[in-house]
């Protein structure tokens, strides 16, 4: 069985995204992603682009869904979110115009990501489990898309983003880490390799490219 490599909020950081996955050991090492790779950086459909491929020669990669895909997705396809198009949206469709790719298209595929992904001894999502009733629904401003409540303590290493912060760093109270360092923010794109075990076995960073910004 593979160790993981899993990747903070990537927010359209292709170029630093990219140089990060130098450090992926695809032989050894299975690519998990938070989510939240879309909206904010300045290449957002090379990042899907780029994604897409990886997926169809490592198919056991996985992006766990973010808050941002499920904005995207809702506004295409259930509801037109106008506070959303205007504060992310419309940057986002001059984007994927400009690199002519449908928006539309990605948007269905944002919705078929996972909000969580599991193994015995580690749990990845988006924003972390808080200790509530029904943490799974997607609609739930304290579930795993949205939360930004105390990290509630699990057997199994909690990995999650959704919350920038400078630096990442393991928390022992609540078994987990926060690994989204704000990539769109002009600081950095963190990565963590965990074992079979859920130990943390190395942590490694880049830099936000001047591309990305």
């Amino acid at each position: 069985m593979k160790d993981h490599f899993i990747v903070g909020d990537v927010h359209g950081c292709f170029y630093t995204l990219k140089a990060l996955l130098k450090n992926w050991k695809p032989a050894e090492q299975q690519l998990v992603l938070v989510g939240d790779i879309t909206d904010h950086g300045m290449n957002i459909p090379q990042t899907a682009s780029y994604l897409q491929e990886i997926i169809k020669k490592y198919p056991d990669t996985v992006i766990v869904r973010g808050n941002h895909e499920e904005l995207l997705s809702s506004h295409y396809l259930v509801k037109a979110d106008e506070s959303w198009y205007e504060k992310s949206g419309e940057r986002n469709y001059k984007q994927y115009l400009s690199f002519s790719r449908e928006i539309a298209k990605d948007a269905a595929w944002f919705a078929t990501f996972p909000l969580l992904f599991e193994t015995p001894s580690l749990l990845v999502t988006h924003a972390g489990v808080t200790d509530i009733e029904n943490p799974f629904n997607p609609d739930n401003k304290d579930g795993v898309l949205w939360n930004r409540k105390e990290i509630k303590r699990l057997d199994q290493l909690q990995v999650f983003g959704h919350t920038p912060q400078d630096n990442a760093a393991f928390d022992q109270k609540s078994n987990s880490i926060n690994i989204d360092t704000g990539a769109f923010k002009d600081n950095k794109l963190t990565a963590i390799i965990v074992k079979n075990d859920g130990i943390i076995h190395d942590m490694v960073t880049e830099k936000t490219a001047e591309e990305d910004l």
